[in-house]
């Protein structure tokens, strides 16, 4: 008997399954001790619903807009690089699922499809997360890449500074598996003999994933951890890489009142409150409990986006309710792709459409717009208008 997947922990289970331990590692870990990466989860259950009753709505409406694209619901696939490691369609298949959910795909800077292909593989709105590429002249050619493929947005990464230590990556040999030191790479061969058809795409696609978008002056594209590292977009390049693009900023990497304030000041249009989902400064503050005073720093001037540890539609709910626009999902849709391609992303982002539907009823509401701060009960002091901030304030 098929066990059903309910859930994005089911999704989890069977790319584990599916997948060689270095890549399933890749995409499931995060940053040295992993405690920002549990925070972001953790920090969800530190918040409680607070459903009205006696109500029956008749029609729930769970769509919304960002930066005025109407999407089908505050859930839009964030960006992630390596997914064609998992899968040969990689991005292309996440594109493609999000456009018949109805939503955005982030296409991530470390991707090893170029921006073109995924712009001709959906249907649906692309957005581009830009990184510094190592020289003004070089990001910039991105960027005009990205405006001619007609990319509705630009997400500039600001929250990697220096490159981490992922301990999971380093044990299991990640640069091994990208082809630095082929060497390296004969330890692991057992565990990916062992997963025969992830191994043949792999032969079939290629052994080395080279960075689609990452191309040097030479022309030829760049690999991973062999000659290129990404690196952040200061605050102080917002405002030639806004010159360049002229369409819609937003800034992923925001966990302080005072950077929002920047991004904002620097022309962004959103900011993603977001710590790398924990693969870059362990320690950081969970996405969820800095998004209140993210939310009460910018006002009305931008709209604010979350990442980080969110795996079900409640979870979706809790952020909308503390003041987001909509989450991004970044390792549900990447279980989903482990699992079974753009069908098991399909259905990742199916279960958060289902589950919106349901549980936004439950909640009392007919809109997804109505959920607000009067539906959590969060802890004490998290709520940038509570009686304990004010109190500091006076």
């Amino acid at each position: 008997m098929v066990r059903p997947l309910l859930n994005v922990e089911d999704y989890r289970v069977v790319a584990r399954r599916r997948l060689p331990k270095v890549v399933f590692d890749y995409i499931d870990g995060g940053a040295e001790t992993e405690q920002t990466m549990r925070a972001n989860a953790a920090s969800f259950g530190e918040v409680f619903l607070r459903p009205r009753g006696g109500t029956r709505p008749e029609q729930v409406r769970v769509g919304t807009t960002v930066l005025g694209e109407p999407v089908s619901m505050p859930v839009l696939v964030a960006p992630c690089g390596g997914a064609r490691v998992v899968r040969p369609e990689g991005d292309l298949a996440g594109a493609r699922a999000a456009a018949a959910a109805g939503t955005v795909f982030i296409q991530s800077g470390m991707s090893n499809h170029r921006l073109e292909e995924a712009a001709a593989a959906t249907t649906g709105p692309l957005w581009f997360q830009l990184y510094h590429l190592g020289s003004r002249e070089l990001t910039e050619a991105v960027v005009e890449r990205a405006r001619r493929a007609k990319v509705r947005a630009l997400v500039v990464t600001v929250d990697c500074a220096a490159g981490s230590v992922r301990e999971r990556d380093r044990r299991n040999g990640v640069p091994a598996l990208l082809g630095t030191n082929r060497l390296k790479a004969l330890p692991r061969t057992p565990q990916l003999l062992a997963h025969p058809r992830w191994l043949a795409a792999r032969l079939t696609d290629a052994l080395v994933p080279e960075l689609g978008n990452v191309i040097g002056a030479d022309g030829r594209a760049r690999v991973l951890g062999r000659d290129f590292i990404p690196r952040t977009c200061s605050f102080a390049d917002l405002d030639w890489v806004r010159a360049a693009w002229g369409g819609p900023m937003v800034v992923k990497g925001v966990l302080t009142p005072e950077d929002a304030t920047q991004a904002v000041e620097a022309g962004a249009s959103a900011v993603v409150v977001s710590n790398h989902g924990g693969r870059q400064l362990d320690g950081a503050e969970a996405t969820l409990r800095a998004l209140p005073d993210v939310v009460a720093a910018v006002g009305d001037r931008c709209e604010v986006l979350l990442d980080g540890g969110v795996r079900t539609s409640t979870d979706v709910l809790k952020a909308v309710a503390l003041g987001a626009r909509a989450v991004c999902i970044g390792r549900p849709w990447m279980y989903g792709l482990g699992a079974g391609g753009q069908a098991g992303v399909a259905g990742v982002l199916q279960l958060f459409q289902d589950g919106l539907q349901r549980n936004v009823a439950l909640l009392g509401c007919s809109d997804v717009a109505e959920v607000g701060p009067q539906h959590v009960r969060a802890p004490a002091g998290w709520l940038a208008t509570s009686p304990e901030k004010e109190a500091s304030r006076g």
